[in-house]
């Protein structure tokens, strides 16, 4: 195994062995196959008897040497028309039209292709063959050499073929043929140039699988940053009632911070002023389940009321900080860490979200105190009240995760039977894997309510406590690096033979997180490799 340009090149020696039965279009020994391409006979015998000699089919040869006859295949062109019958003389102009009319019952099975583009996905049924590489310039469409080539070469991100099995324990063969899967261009996207789907077999013969690279994971939206960008501060606390003012003076109203998500921040009543004594402030919520700093005091309780004096409400305990998402296949064994693949394709792992940041607790109401004679006979008599604690800040909200980069593959194969000879596969490099958003700050908790107070005694009830602050989201995970493979596949059977040569391009990088230093929120960087087994991917059908 070599270096070159930047890239992985190797031949391989035969890695899995496919067994190749009947039902491929050359025919064989023990098999049926058709000797004037439309009339079918059986090579078994009777019971007894000695085989029948049957004659040699005209179909019959190497698409390497034989010329290309009517009659035992369709024939396709540029200068061909989808009306025509597909022979030599009227060929068809689509490769796809070639090989549905080759499937049709009692047809051919076979197309014989020039060496041209076709600017198209083709899907073959199994046990229909593409004859390609054909020099159309002569009589006999012979195949043209070693690079001569059918190419087909559809838009970016569709698939050059797809081989599926609509009948049982028939082999596919594609000779002469250049798959040229695109870059891919949308977020994520990958540039897949073969899938093979359940139950198929093909032989892929003197041929070229090139695919494109995959495309780069869309970075994680971030969420507005900085003020006035940062989450939305809490309500400020409500004043406390003049003492001399009423019979009995009620505490400051709660302070109710409603956030976006229905989230509620509540600072604490104010406490009671009366003739005797004040009441005590009611502590805030919710609690945050946050342990407050050592000495900080921040854990939204009440003031407490009393004859002369009182206490003010603690401020409210900070919001619990969100967290970071977990970056695309972090943590995951290997055999998982590099997505999955289905029908559709290859699918990565996209960053997580950064989780929302928890809403502050609301501070304690502050203690109302009696008037203790401050009050005129002739004024109510009830004391000063408590300022209500302020309303907790919200919670930032969390950053998105990045995409997954997009992979590149030779070829896809799920539950199916794969041969490669003669054949190069060349495979781009994987997408870079999106970066993480980052989270928003949380929002400062409200101010405390002042303190309601006797005038001109200067005699004062205790204020609220300041509501504590949202805690801040957190950072998006990066996503996944794309994955650079020559065959990826499930459960099936490949066999790339000493004449197969492959060459791959580097791997997508992991996004980073919105955090760098977490490298949990980091993306794995992409794999690459000449086999990889993948999981499947169960998806619901369309």
């Amino acid at each position: 195994m070599g270096m070159r340009g930047g890239r992985g090149r190797g031949t391989l020696r035969s890695i899995a062995v496919i067994a190749l039965g009947c039902g491929s279009a050359a025919g064989g020994a023990g098999c049926s196959y058709p000797v004037d391409c439309t009339t079918t006979y059986s090579c078994e015998p009777l019971p007894g008897e000695m085989p029948p000699v049957l004659p040699a089919s005209p179909c019959d040869g190497d698409p390497a040497t034989s010329p290309a006859e009517d009659g035992c295949g369709v024939f396709v062109a540029w200068r061909g028309d989808d009306a025509n019958d597909g022979t030599r003389e009227a060929p068809v102009r689509t490769l796809q039209r070639a090989v549905e009319m080759a499937a049709e019952p009692g047809g051919t099975r076979r197309v014989y292709a020039c060496a041209e583009n076709f600017e198209e996905a083709v899907t073959l049924p199994s046990g229909v063959a593409i004859w390609g590489g054909r020099d159309c310039a002569t009589e006999a469409w012979t195949w043209g050499g070693d690079e001569s080539f059918t190419e087909i070469a559809p838009a970016p991100e569709r698939v050059p073929l797809t081989v599926e099995a609509r009948q049982a324990s028939m082999t596919s063969r594609v000779f002469g043929v250049r798959l040229v899967a695109a870059d891919a261009v949308r977020p994520s996207g990958s540039s897949i140039a073969m899938i093979v789907r359940a139950d198929a077999a093909v032989d892929v013969v003197s041929s070229e699988i090139l695919a494109g690279n995959g495309a780069d994971g869309a970075d994680g939206e971030s969420a507005p940053q900085g003020a006035p960008w940062r989450a939305p501060d809490g309500a400020g606390g409500h004043k406390g009632a003049e003492g001399c003012q009423a019979d009995w003076t009620e505490g400051a109203q709660p302070a109710v911070t409603v956030c976006e998500d229905g989230t509620t921040s509540i600072g604490g009543a104010g406490g009671d002023g009366d003739v005797a004594a004040g009441g005590d402030g009611e502590p805030g919520a919710p609690a945050t389940g946050v342990p407050p700093e050592p000495g900080s005091m921040e854990d939204g309780e009440g003031g407490t009321g009393g004859p002369m004096t009182c206490t003010a409400g603690e401020q409210g305990g900070a919001g619990e900080a969100g967290a970071n998402g977990v970056g695309g296949g972090s943590g995951l064994e290997e055999w998982l860490r590099y997505g999955s693949i289905s029908a559709r394709g290859w699918q990565g792992f996209s960053g997580q979200d950064g989780q929302n940041g928890g809403i502050g607790q609301g501070g304690g109401g502050g203690g109302g105190v009696g008037q203790n004679g401050k009050c005129r006979p002739v004024d109510p008599q009830g004391g000063p009240s408590g300022g209500s604690g302020g309303g907790g800040g919200c919670g930032g909200r969390g950053g998105r995760g990045g995409g997954y980069g997009g992979g590149s593959f030779g070829i896809i194969a799920l539950h199916a039977h794969v041969m490669v000879d003669k054949t190069d596969i060349f495979v781009g490099e994987g997408g870079r894997g999106g970066n993480g958003g980052r989270g928003q700050e949380g929002g400062k908790g409200g101010a405390e309510g002042p303190r309601g107070a006797i005038a001109p005694e200067s005699y004062y009830a205790c204020e609220g406590g300041r509501g504590g602050n949202g805690g801040n989201g957190g950072h998006g995970g990066g996503g996944l690096g794309g994955v650079s493979v020559a065959v990826g596949f499930v459960d099936s059977s490949i066999h790339l033979t000493e004449s197969a040569e492959w060459s791959w391009g580097a791997p997508g990088a992991g996004g980073r997180g919105g955090e760098p230093s977490d490298d949990n929120a980091n993306g794995e960087d992409g794999k690459t490799a000449v086999l990889w087994e993948f999981p499947e991917l169960i998806v619901p059908p369309r």
